[in-house]
């Protein structure tokens, strides 16, 4: 007869703990996948006209993102094509000193290979290819959009480029974008989460646009705002209940420019504009029929 040794009361807690932290992992690693497969997962959007197109000055969101791969090249010219005031972008600098055109700061999400861009020159980034996004099988070998490039079509197409400054990283060489910016002539304005990127823009030019970006707006946000001076503004999540018309009110009330980013649908557009935000940055919405402009290969502008 065979008699099992008993378990020790440490031994089976020890054995007890390690299942649960064995769960925990598997469970915590799951989330994990699930989350990055939805933030990788190309939306489904749905272009729609609003309304009230005299109230409202519409920002294209990485470029005219429901019909082309965002921040990209084609993207920016479909936002040309379609009338947008501005076009957004966002920005960073490569390891040689080419600013180039990206949200994120690794390429994981968007492109083939994964880098870190800022550890990369561009003529390493250019063997990429972007290969996500909306109808991205109508542009095979797609790579990434430079600054300048971006910059040239907002000017061929007479769009606002809205510069949204990533990263706390290489605000030294903002003279270079500036110099960009001269070069092609662009109407160009800067936003930011990072009130110090903002701060290095205005030392350089006092007269150019800044805008705060903010999730929801406060009595700190405003004055944090408004001490950037000059031509200010805040933008702010248009889908957060907390920003009302009451706190929007404060901001125009103190001289800002006010704007809400990223607003798909019309209602919710619609309500923005009532409270007093005349600009709106979307990837879907636009001043006219999206498929009326495809039809006549034309380029209206607001």
């Amino acid at each position: 007869v065979v008699t099992k040794k008993k378990w020790s009361k440490k031994k089976k807690v020890l054995v007890i703990v390690l299942c649960v932290v064995a769960f925990l992992f598997v469970a915590a690693l799951s989330a994990g996948l699930g989350v990055l497969h939805w933030y990788c997962k190309t939306a489904d959007y749905t272009v729609t006209p609003v309304s009230n197109v005299q109230n409202v000055t519409l920002i294209a969101h990485r470029g005219f993102r429901g019909v082309a791969p965002e921040n990209t090249l084609p993207a920016f010219e479909e936002a040309g094509k379609a009338g947008y005031w501005g076009a957004e972008c966002d920005t960073y600098r490569t390891k040689d000193g080419v600013w180039v055109i990206t949200h994120d700061v690794n390429t994981y999400r968007m492109m083939d290979k994964t880098a870190n861009i800022e550890k990369k020159t561009y003529e390493e980034l250019l063997q990429f290819t972007t290969d996500n996004g909306v109808n991205i099988d109508k542009y095979p070998d797609l790579k990434i959009c430079t600054l300048e490039d971006y910059l040239k079509t907002c000017v061929q197409y007479d769009m606002k480029a809205v510069i949204e400054l990533k990263g706390k990283n290489n605000t030294e060489h903002y003279d270079e974008i500036m110099k960009l910016i001269a070069e092609t002539g662009a109407d160009a304005m800067f936003i930011s989460f990072h009130l110090e990127n903002l701060q290095e823009m205005r030392k350089l030019d006092g007269s150019c646009t800044v805008w705060y970006l903010v999730q929801e707006i406060d009595e700190e946000s405003i004055e944090l705002a408004k001490s950037l001076g000059g031509d200010c503004g805040i933008d702010f999540n248009g889908n957060k209940k907390k920003n009302t018309a009451e706190v929007v009110q404060k901001c125009i009330d103190a001289g800002l420019a006010v704007g809400a980013w990223t607003i798909d649908d019309a209602d919710t557009c619609n309500r923005l504009v009532e409270m007093g935000v005349p600009y709106i940055t979307t990837d879907c919405l636009t001043s006219v029929s999206y498929t009326h402009l495809r039809a006549h290969e034309t380029s209206l502008h607001l």
